[in-house]
């Protein structure tokens, strides 16, 4: 259930969080609303590259997170999403399956560019339904290929999000001001 809250009160509320309470399951139902709003965000050329495998199996994120090192984010959250860019892309494929030919590695900038837009708006969306969220790009992605069994041909991992309720509220981190970071000519 969303909160209708303006979008700047959400933005000002999206923390990190570290630990999760372990419990909260998402149902499918609400977590493919999540990404779908998140896959409304806009893609290069409106390639849309970027899929999304959602993992619940807590085996599974236990293995993840041996690879991670991450180990409270995956295996206290209630599920964590892996975005990934599809290199086959264009010939519409069914998700997941073992590639068919492989595509030009030129476009990785692009994809990752694409896939912190979906991202960003999936935790954007998941705040707005009362849960938190942290985005990990610090992982081994070539364990995490092997672990959930992806053709390392066509699925290029990018970024990893964990989602649930928090079992400590996430902090505020520093930012620098604005002056140090916009100029105007």
């Amino acid at each position: 259930m969303t909160t209708n809250q303006p979008i700047n009160d959400v933005m000002n509320a999206r923390h990190s969080v570290r630990a999760y309470d372990g419990v909260t399951t998402i149902k499918h139902a609400e977590m493919q609303a999540l990404l779908k709003a998140a896959f409304l965000a806009p893609s290069a050329l409106n390639l849309q590259p970027i899929r999304a495998l959602v993992i619940e199996s807590q085996i599974v994120r236990q293995h993840l997170a041996t690879a991670t090192g991450n180990t409270s984010q995956l295996t206290t959250a209630s599920a964590v999403v892996l975005f990934v860019n599809d290199r086959e892309n264009l010939a519409e494929p069914k998700p997941f399956m073992p590639a068919k030919q492989t595509a030009d590695k030129a476009h990785l900038a692009i994809a990752a560019l694409d896939c912190g837009m979906v991202a960003m708006q999936f935790m954007l969306a998941a705040k707005d339904h009362g849960y938190e969220t942290n985005p990990m790009t610090g992982f081994d992605h070539a364990a995490f290929s092997r672990i959930l069994d992806l053709d390392a041909e066509r699925y290029e991992p990018l970024l990893l999000v964990s989602i649930g309720k928090a079992a400590t509220a996430g902090k505020m981190a520093k930012h620098k001001a604005i002056k140090a970071l916009v100029d105007f000519r």
